[in-house]
């Protein structure tokens, strides 16, 4: 009876079915103003469902649903806007991610550590700057407006051509805010601008 059982087992196998495993984390688990949030998502395999998040605030408001494509094992999302204090109060918030049916969660805390940074719209305003869609002008007096620089623009005021290379790595994440604004604020504190 052994031999058939065994044999029955190896014409028809058994298939047994595994839950999917999910885990999230984040890069850091403190940000400061200025910072970006990447989230890592893990899966044990890939499903056609697409992953919820939702980022519950220290007040224990959830944010709207954002769904996330998961197409490999591990999917790195990075928020395409730094943390800044207009948007995000100080404290302790959690990340909750749902897919195919797991569910997961983490936590991070976001601290001000007194750093500069460039406000909420500043990639879209210095991408139009970089275009030549708006003027010098207009860059200067939006960051100055949102207390990032100090100065009191003037429309004459002309910021150096190649400042624009700059203003192409904090775009493509290779500088800091620190860095661009610190350079800025070197550029006024000279008056070359």
């Amino acid at each position: 009876m052994k031999r058939y059982a065994l044999l029955a087992l190896l014409i028809f196998p058994v298939h047994i079915a595994f839950a999917l495993t999910l885990d999230v984390t984040t890069d850091k688990t403190t940000y400061n103003y200025g910072d970006y949030l990447t989230v890592i998502i893990t899966v044990s395999e890939v499903s056609d469902s697409v992953a919820v998040m939702h980022i519950v605030g220290p007040d224990g408001v959830k944010s709207s649903a954002i769904p996330i494509p998961i197409k490999d094992m591990i999917t790195s999302i990075t928020t395409p806007n730094a943390f800044d204090p207009q948007l995000y109060k100080e404290g302790r918030y959690q990340i909750q991610i749902t897919y195919a049916g797991a569910d997961a969660s983490t936590e991070f805390e976001i601290v001000d550590a007194g750093n500069a940074f460039l406000p909420f719209g500043s990639n879209l305003i210095i991408s139009q700057w970089t275009d030549g869609i708006i003027s010098d002008y207009s860059l200067l007096k939006f960051l100055s407006d949102k207390g990032a620089i100090s100065i009191n623009p003037e429309e004459s005021m002309k910021i150096p051509q190649w400042y624009k290379i700059n203003a192409g790595w904090w775009l493509e994440r290779k500088i800091t805010d620190v860095e661009f604004l610190n350079a800025l604020q070197y550029l006024i504190g000279q008056k070359i601008i």
